[in-house]
């Protein structure tokens, strides 16, 4: 399959320095990366964002995304989840 781009999304680069927890078990998580090819004509495509500033890539494009895991419960949370866990439970530990 040949890659016709690559994105690294940073949706909020200092939640990503900052420790977070689970929210069922408490256990740190684990910042990782994951990496998905998606093809812009896809069904899974309306789940990622094609832009590149001057326009849209086409295509078969490598997206990068930075994600939080649980190794105690092998639960997987994105940004966007930590972010708004660590709003509701009012904790920045």
């Amino acid at each position: 399959m040949k890659i016709h781009g690559v994105k690294r999304e940073w949706s909020n680069p200092i939640i990503c320095m900052k420790k977070h927890y689970c929210p069922y078990c408490d256990e740190k998580l684990e910042k990782n990366k994951t990496v998905a090819i998606v093809n812009s004509e896809s069904e899974e495509a309306k789940n990622y964002d094609f832009s590149n500033g001057d326009g849209f890539m086409v295509g078969n494009i490598k997206f990068i995304r930075t994600v939080f895991r649980c190794n105690k419960c092998n639960k997987t949370y994105t940004i966007k989840e930590v972010k708004e866990n660590d709003i509701a439970v009012n904790r920045w530990k």
